[in-house]
């Protein structure tokens, strides 16, 4: 599927065109889907996306949303939908200047460090809940396991879409088996394939849960 990446930022990053609730009733359609598959892009098609349930193997432990196999290493991801526009975060344009960008993906970074991986605060919650292993597919069982969190909002250490953030530093009052964490920004590697209108248009995207919701909803229109 072609998608039009200007107009994606555009809607979840800067609210053009867009009604109170659209991003949020907009992205639970698209759903882990489109970050995921973008998460896959940006790994150039190196990752495969399992359809297995990621789940602690206890009947009331955490579950987490997807699989992710890379080469010999399995990631176990926890993917937030949450846009700038549905997080009351800071709006972003698709034409923002480099230092415009920097500034918001600071916002986001030390809001989430301030809020979800603060020890201040309850855990595991819903983000750090990928911190805990989960239990892998049975053929799987043998590799490696490392946790990956993929946001849609602009969120990095850094400028690079992929950040990577030592546990221990964070003191989280949770026993955990994993020395780092990646953190994954689906608007920031967006927005460098944009390149402010001077990059890429359109991105293909592999996304079979979207297709299919399309199709229930052209039937519903459909006379």
């Amino acid at each position: 599927m072609k998608l039009n990446i200007k107009e994606l930022l555009d809607f979840f990053d800067d609210k053009k065109d867009s009604f109170k609730g659209d991003a949020n009733a907009i992205m639970s359609i698209l759903g882990e889907d489109l970050n995921s598959a973008v998460y896959k892009h940006f790994r150039k098609n190196k990752v495969e996306i399992l359809e297995d349930s990621v789940v602690s193997g206890m009947k009331k432990g955490k579950w987490l949303d997807k699989w992710m196999l890379d080469g010999k290493t399995l990631y176990q991801c926890e993917i937030k939908n949450w846009a700038s526009t549905s997080l009351l975060g800071k709006q972003l344009r698709s034409d923002a200047s480099e230092e415009e960008i920097k500034e918001v993906v600071k916002y986001h970074w030390d809001h989430e460090l301030n809020i979800r991986f603060s020890k201040k605060v309850e855990h595991p919650n819903n983000v750090t809940k990928v911190l805990l292993k989960m239990k892998p597919p049975k053929e799987l069982n043998k590799l490696k396991i490392e946790p990956l969190v993929i946001y849609w909002m602009p969120i990095s250490s850094s400028l690079n879409p992929l950040s990577v953030l030592p546990i221990k530093t964070l003191h989280l009052p949770i026993k955990t088996e994993f020395s780092e964490l990646q953190i994954f920004s689906v608007s920031l590697y967006l927005h460098q394939l944009y390149k402010n209108g001077k990059g890429e248009k359109f991105i293909e995207l592999d996304m079979p849960h979207f297709e299919h919701r399309m199709k229930i909803l052209n039937k519903l229109q459909n006379k």
